[in-house]
């Protein structure tokens, strides 16, 4: 069955079970199964509609910002392929959580924050506010940002009025890192990445 198919009611069960499993693994290996298994769980039909409608939401910017943003409106799908390759085909170690407090909270938030529609429901694609629409980016960034120690941005990713995600050595750089601070579900606010000194 597809996951946007799934009552709201269902939907946050299967939220709430899956982030109680997901806050007790121990090890990274844990971790990726039960990221795994949840996204495993989204049908061909359900990542088709999560990327027509960021297709939708690209066609909508103006251009030259429009043509500078496109190659990388696809970075949830891409980073969704990556992980499923390597998780199909085992290629992943088995080490401590680097921070586990942390992991815990991300979870956590999304418990309530995921349950909620805020668009108004005359809205013409009510799929993309269906709870495991939303769920599904935190899923995959979950393993990103949490796992793998990436950044929740693209580098290179640009943002309206010239700034980007810039990599500095080892260390990478967002414009909007701490912007959103006052947003405790924000993905921002568990990236590794460092605000950018020349946007604070």
């Amino acid at each position: 069955m597809n996951c946007l198919s799934l009552s709201d009611n269902e939907a946050g069960l299967l939220i709430s079970k899956t982030i109680t499993d997901l806050q007790a693994a121990a090890g990274t290996a844990e971790a990726v199964v039960k990221i795994g298994t949840a996204l495993s769980r989204y049908t061909v039909f359900d990542l088709q509609y999560i990327g027509g409608c960021i297709c939708r939401e690209a066609a909508k910017l103006p251009n030259p910002y429009q043509r500078a943003y496109l190659p990388y409106s696809t970075d949830l799908l891409d980073q969704h392929h990556r992980f499923i390759t390597m998780y199909r085909t085992l290629n992943f170690a088995d080490v401590p959580l680097k921070n586990p407090e942390l992991w815990r909270k991300y979870w956590e938030i999304a418990r309530t924050v995921y349950l909620v529609r805020t668009r108004k429901t005359d809205d013409p694609f009510p799929q993309m506010e269906h709870p495991l629409s939303k769920f599904f980016y935190r899923l995959v960034y979950g393993y990103v940002m949490l796992i793998e120690g990436g950044c929740g941005h693209p580098i290179g990713l640009p943002f309206p009025g010239g700034a980007t995600v810039r990599q500095e050595g080892h260390r990478v750089l967002c414009p909007i890192r701490d912007k959103e601070k006052d947003l405790p579900s924000a993905l921002c606010n568990f990236c590794p990445a460092e605000q950018d000194p020349d946007y604070r």
